[in-house]
């Protein structure tokens, strides 16, 4: 028999956090977010957890710095104008070697711009956290059972690599109401007080200055910097043999290959079920992880038998295309469809694009 429930993306991803172990959580209201703000405000409480509505996106995410550094798996949410107010301390999280989870449930255009979904916050956590050039891991769910999963999973793989894990969601994903089955509640590890990034007090008493990886003895600044970023660059490319996820869709046969992400890539499956059905042979590969990049599934394309690439995004100028196409055998041509500002993607106009290639449009 199954368990599954109908949640709202962003209330079902809010109790897998709980049930993650998430027992810190800081945020600003902002729409389309709000929601999980909304609902941690009371079940935090009822986990003996603790839960603050900050003054501020930029106050909240440096309470999650002091969260994790206390021992709690913490975690914040937002949107893309509080994204940017967060990007300097996700610069120092990511150089500080400091765990927690963040989710950007994007929407629309530049500024404050509109409250539909979006793609548009790509760039701003996959090539760099902040100023700085250092990475967390980047998630980009498609359903709601997705959004659980990874939620799930992303507490223990921050603490595992001692990075920020961002899920990227957006305003549609969010809102969406799907079935799912949620997981049971994480024993939490016995040594959450014990590890080297949590500060010592009524628990342990073993530090009293938080240390950085950037910050040491007998060298200069420079040199400690260097050799910090050596080793985080070994992290990152751990990554690509342990971290990549991706989804193959239809790829055995196919000739035509879209590339999507996030809640493009479902819009992006219904075209491919009607070109299928039409006897048009054509796949999907979906990047789950977005840092690390799924490189190596994109490069084995084979140039003999894909006549070519369409990425679907909604972003415009394209931002996901490039790392696509930075990827590809360069023989094989590739092509964009696009929205942005809070345009869904159409499946009858994804089809019209792939059609249009195959006439060398």
């Amino acid at each position: 028999m199954s368990n599954k429930e109908i949640w709202k993306g962003n209330e079902a991803m809010s109790e897998s956090a709980i049930r993650a172990g998430c027992r810190f959580f800081a945020g600003y209201p902002i729409t389309p977010q709000t929601t999980i703000t909304e609902y941690l405000s009371w079940r935090l409480d009822e986990v003996d957890g603790t839960f603050i509505q900050a003054e501020s996106e930029l106050s909240a995410i440096n309470m999650v710095v002091g969260g994790t550094i206390a021992g709690s798996r913490s975690m914040t949410a937002t949107s893309g104008p509080g994204l940017s107010l967060m990007t300097e301390t996700l610069s120092v999280m990511a150089g500080g070697r400091i765990p927690a989870v963040i989710v950007d449930v994007q929407r629309g255009g530049a500024g404050t711009g509109n409250l539909q979904g979006a793609q548009s916050d790509y760039n701003i956590v996959t090539k760099s956290l902040g100023h700085g050039g250092l990475k967390g891991l980047v998630y980009g769910p498609s359903t709601v059972q997705e959004l659980c999963d990874i939620m799930y999973e992303s507490f223990e793989l921050a603490e595992k690599y001692r990075v920020p894990v961002i899920i990227l969601s957006d305003a549609s994903l969010g809102q969406m109401m799907e079935a799912v089955e949620l997981k049971e509640f994480q024993e939490l590890p016995a040594d959450m007080y014990e590890r080297d990034y949590v500060l010592g007090g009524e628990q342990t008493r073993k530090k009293v200055v938080f240390d950085t990886p950037i910050v040491g003895p007998y060298k200069t600044l420079a040199e400690n910097i260097e050799d910090a970023y050596k080793k985080y660059y070994e992290v990152y490319q751990s990554w690509d043999d342990n971290e990549v996820r991706a989804e193959e869709y239809e790829m055995e046969d196919a000739e035509y290959v879209i590339a999507a992400w996030g809640i493009a890539a479902r819009i992006a499956k219904s075209a491919i079920r009607k070109m299928r059905q039409a006897g048009i042979k054509v796949g999907m590969i979906r990047p789950i992880s977005l840092v690390p990049f799924p490189n190596k599934v994109f490069a084995a394309l084979d140039k003999d038998k894909i006549k070519g690439v369409l990425t679907v995004e909604m972003s415009i100028p394209p931002l996901f295309h490039h790392d696509v196409k930075a990827a590809l055998n360069q023989n094989i041509p590739t092509d964009t469809y696009l929205h942005a500002g809070g345009v869904l993607a159409q499946d009858v106009e994804i089809e019209d694009k792939i059609k249009e290639m195959m006439e060398g449009k």
